[in-house]
This record gives C-alpha cells, structure tokens and sequence, in this order.
C-alpha cells in the first residue's frame, strides 16, 4: 500500500511542478489584468471629474473612456485550468504524504494528506468563484465640500476571493512544509524532504503576505515568488516520493 501511495505522490509532485510553472503564468497574467483595470479606473475617474468640476477649463472635452481589457478572456480561461490541476495536485500530494505515514512517518503524514486534499481544494474553489462572482469598484466624482465621492460601480471579477486563497493556500502549504521536515528522516532522502519543507514554509509566507497586503497594492507578486519557490518544492517532494517507494 504505501508502494502505491508513494508513486501516486511522486505522479503529484510531477503534476505539482506543472500546476506552479503555470500558476507563476497565471500570476503575471492577472498582473497584466489588474494593470488594465487600474488603468480603466484611472481613465474613468479623470473623465468624471472633468465634467462634475465645471471650474475645470477642459470641461467636457474627454471622451468616454471605452472598457478594454484584453487580458480578461485569457486571465479566465488560465484560472480554470489552474483551479482543476490544483485540486489534482492536492489529492495526489496527499496521497504521497500518506505513503510517508505507511513507512513510519508519524501522524503528520496523516495532517498532511488532509490538509493538502482539503486546503488546496478550497484555495482552487476560491479562485474559481473568484472568477464567477461580481465585486464592485467605485469611480469617484468631485461633491464640492465634501471631496470625491464614490458614484459609479464598476463590475469586476470578485478579487478578494482570490487574494483570500493566498491565504489559504499559504496556510496549507505551511502545514505540508511542516510535514515534509518532520516526516523527511523516515524517507530515502531526508535532505531532500526537508529542503522542500523549508521552500515550502518560506513560499508560503509570500502566500499569506500577499493575501494580506496584495488586495491594498493590486498586484500578486508575492504570490508569484511563492508558486515559483513551491515549484521547486514539488520537484523535491516527487524525487522523495519515488526514492522512497521500496521502503
């Protein structure tokens, strides 16, 4: 049984390495997305203001800024395959932790075939209705004494949903990180399994940093730095896997 675990995680850590090469594609793609719509909304909001400040000499001269965002289609179509390997990359992940729980592992294989099922599911489902659902961003307009005001909602992609599976994602792969170091002296390659629980742990950070900070500044970069360093991480776990399936 834990043979077939351990293959079964070695075939996750290879389709881990392919979801995280694409997750740091997806990242500069929503970049690029999120710098179109702050460019809308720059636009948008220089186009209220010089009509609702009539002291303004240009007055009505600008026109209409037009939404154009040709990043979007590509920004959905990356997410949902992102969304269906992440959560493939979670069961056979977990799978692979179990088989270090068969070989005499400990319980944290065991936390970290359930946080990795149940985690990274919920961080690919967040993104997914992230994609699905609306939020609203707000155009301002001059309302003289009082300043600027929100007046115009501007339907976007629900953002905050995918920032809070930074979150997730990032406490997950803290949980895993962990396992990987504790587990790593039942395994064939102890450095190996502890080296990916360290790139883990430090990849996750990023994660939780940008979820926390990335919503304020409108980029994901930190997250890009922690798909690339659990990319790294995925490689090692697939090689500790597959060394340690006769044990």
């Amino acid at each position: 049984m834990s043979r077939v675990a351990l293959l079964t995680g070695t075939i996750g850590g290879i389709v881990g390495t392919i979801t995280t090469a694409l997750a740091v594609i997806w990242g500069f793609i929503t970049n690029t997305f999120l710098g179109e719509l702050s460019s809308y909304m720059s636009k948008l909001n220089w186009y209220l203001t010089s009509v609702f400040r009539p002291d303004l000499f240009y007055g009505f001269i600008l026109p209409y800024p037009i939404p154009y965002f040709p990043s979007a289609s590509t920004f959905a179509v990356t997410s949902f395959i992102l969304v269906l390997l992440l959560i493939v990359t979670g069961l056979l992940t977990g799978i692979g932790f179990y088989g270090t729980y068969k070989i005499g592992g400990g319980a944290m294989g065991i936390v970290a075939l359930i946080f990795s099922i149940i985690g990274i599911t919920l961080g690919a489902l967040l993104i997914l209705m992230g994609n699905l659902t609306i939020a609203y961003m707000s155009a301002y307009v001059w309302g003289g004494e009082t300043g600027y005001i929100p007046a115009l909602p501007v339907p976007i992609p629900n953002l905050y949903l995918i920032w809070i599976s930074f979150l997730v994602i990032g406490i997950t792969f803290i949980i895993l990180g962990s396992a990987s170091i504790k587990v790593g002296e039942m395994t064939a390659m102890p450095s190996a399994s502890k080296a990916a629980g360290i790139l883990s742990i430090i990849g996750s950070i990023a994660f939780i940093l940008d979820g926390l900070i990335g919503i304020w500044a409108h980029n994901i970069i930190l997250a890009i730095i922690g798909f690339g360093l659990i990319f790294a991480a995925f490689i090692l776990w697939a090689v500790v896997f597959y060394s340690s399936r006769n044990m």
